[in-house]
């Protein structure tokens, strides 16, 4: 089998271990995994759990030296060097300096380096767009998150064959059901569910603005927040403030926890950048409400289709938050119909499972082998 030094990305975290464990079972491919552990680079609250041990001590660990944006990985570029491996995916962070050298030399040894990373996340130009082109023309392939990413590099000037969407993943599909989640015995309020790290970046604020003047007539929703962060003392004190009631749960990682608060949930919200969020209440058959046009959404937005497996809000809008939730929740029949859509998609596309294929896929392709 082709030899594959290959680097989880971003972290070797918690949401990264059934890919790991998928990627470790591979018929097709030796893959010897390295990766960061934790992300060091966050505020000690914003930081993401890291994967069991277990998982951690089959994986190689990669320190990185880090000057404010700038990072150097330790390890990548002498690997390249040191050849031994028919592929090596890298970091495909712009940043990252290492990841430049480590392209650089494999032009000039003859080794196939490759790129995981977001790509394009939203539409550039100018010099921030050339240096980006410049990066991915040392290497030989692009693995993408998302189809926009694809869509703009092609758009940019990049072959077509040199960029392959391989998307996310958080769960295997051995844990996800094959209906949605829902608890026959549930709060009669609506319930209003918020999972994602609590940072400036996922700010909830506009939430307790759109439930503090909620009208009287139709019953107030639930908010339940499950999530840890820097942010959560202003937030617990913004929805006191809004008169607004919402149990703050903390980090949960328990899969069986997380079930059952999914389970009680009529609609999931992702308000700000959206990410894994937005994967994980679709895996648990919840339509998302994600608000559009966030410059900071990771490509896991695509995921919420307006109409199939959720709908979007306007930000600058006033009101349109308010005017989203109050259309959706009084309609309980469209949203089982867009939760059921939604668990459909993440067991299509965006398991551990799924997720491996589709790199396993992109390094076939690479290497020039037939699936």
């Amino acid at each position: 089998m082709p030899r594959v030094r290959f680097q989880i990305q971003p972290t070797v975290s918690h949401y990264r271990e059934p890919l790991v464990r998928r990627l470790l079972e591979s018929s097709r491919f030796a893959l010897d995994l390295v990766g960061r552990f934790k992300n060091s680079e966050a505020d000690r609250a914003d930081r993401i759990h890291s994967a069991s041990a277990a998982t951690l001590a089959q994986v190689t660990p990669l320190k990185t030296r880090a000057l404010s944006l700038l990072w150097w990985q330790l390890g990548d570029v002498s690997a390249v060097w040191r050849g031994g491996y028919d592929a090596y995916v890298l970091e495909g962070r712009v940043y990252t300096l290492s990841a430049w050298a480590a392209g650089a030399v494999g032009k000039l040894r003859g080794r196939k380096v490759l790129l995981w990373g977001h790509g394009w996340k939203r539409p550039e130009s100018g010099p921030k767009r050339l240096l980006r082109l410049s990066f991915y023309a040392l290497v030989d392939g692009l693995l993408v998150y998302g189809d926009q990413a694809q869509d703009l590099a092609v758009q940019y000037g990049l072959p077509a064959e040199k960029v392959r969407v391989v998307y996310n993943s958080l769960y295997s599909a051995q844990q996800l059901s094959q209906q949605p989640v829902r608890s026959l015995d549930r709060d009669p309020r609506p319930t209003l569910i918020y999972s994602s790290r609590l940072t400036a970046r996922h700010r909830l604020d506009p939430l307790a603005q759109a439930l503090a003047h909620w009208p009287a007539d139709r019953p107030a929703p639930r908010v339940v927040v499950v999530g840890e962060g820097t942010e959560r003392p202003r937030l617990e004190q913004v929805f006191a403030a809004a008169g607004v009631q919402a149990e703050f749960l903390g980090a949960v990682y328990e899969f069986d926890r997380l079930k059952e608060l999914y389970a009680q949930a009529d609609l999931a919200l992702s308000v700000g950048g959206a990410g894994l969020n937005v994967i994980q209440a679709l895996g648990f058959g919840v339509p998302v409400l994600a608000e559009a046009g966030h410059r900071d959404s990771s490509p896991e937005i695509e995921a919420v289709i307006a109409g199939r497996t959720g709908a979007y809000y306007d930000p600058t809008t006033p009101g349109s938050l308010r005017s989203a939730l109050l259309e959706l929740l009084e309609n309980p029949q469209e949203l089982d119909r867009l939760g059921r859509n939604g668990l459909e998609l993440v067991r299509s596309r965006y398991t551990a499972e799924a997720h491996a294929e589709a790199i396993e896929a992109a390094l076939d392709h690479f290497l020039g082998r037939s699936a």
